[in-house]
């Protein structure tokens, strides 16, 4: 077993452990679920919950995570879950979670899922985790970066200091593309 695999292993360990908890302070920091795929220790999924008090409360995303084989000397790519507008009418699910298909933030693309931010480039350290990668990207939906946008529409609102209509438009896209599935990773 490679370090890379053990420290994902070490990793996984400690999250399961803090989910089990009903108390834990995983829940409260907005990350649902995060486990590696059954194809492999390199590719994880995970599910966030938007910040309360946020226009994208109450509503959970979906995001892959690409673990290189040098982890954790290099960041991971983790990037949202998008699913384009056919594919969200045509299938066929439910369940009781909200789960939604694109994030409209200034600094998540659109069509993508691309995350612009910095602890997932060039200010990566090895002491970052993945679940605090993505306690980071949480605190990044409250806490947007309109100067350094990959959605400059949602940037370019939130520059002229139009919150409310920031906040209609996020409640509209996390309408227009949610939909209620079951919350499995």
């Amino acid at each position: 077993m490679s370090s890379t695999e053990k420290r994902l292993l070490k990793e996984y360990r400690a999250v399961q452990k803090e989910l089990a908890d009903a108390d834990a302070s995983i829940k409260s920091t907005g990350v649902v679920a995060l486990q590696p795929s059954e194809e492999s220790m390199f590719k994880w999924n995970a599910v966030i919950k938007g910040p309360d008090q946020t226009p994208f409360a109450d509503t959970l995303w979906r995001l892959e995570i690409q673990v290189p084989t040098n982890y954790p000397l290099e960041p991971p790519g983790i990037k949202f879950v998008v699913l384009n507008d056919t594919k969200l009418r045509t299938s066929k699910v439910s369940g009781d979670s909200k789960i939604c298909y694109k994030m409209p933030h200034p600094n998540i693309n659109f069509k993508t899922g691309e995350i612009c931010l910095d602890i997932l480039q060039k200010k990566w350290s090895p002491a970052w985790t993945l679940q605090s990668a993505l306690v980071a990207i949480v605190v990044l939906l409250a806490n947007p970066e309109p100067l350094s946008p990959l959605n400059i529409d949602m940037a370019n609102l939130l520059k002229c200091n139009d919150t409310t209509a920031y906040n209609q438009l996020v409640r509209y896209y996390t309408e227009k593309y949610s939909r209620y599935e079951s919350l499995d990773v």
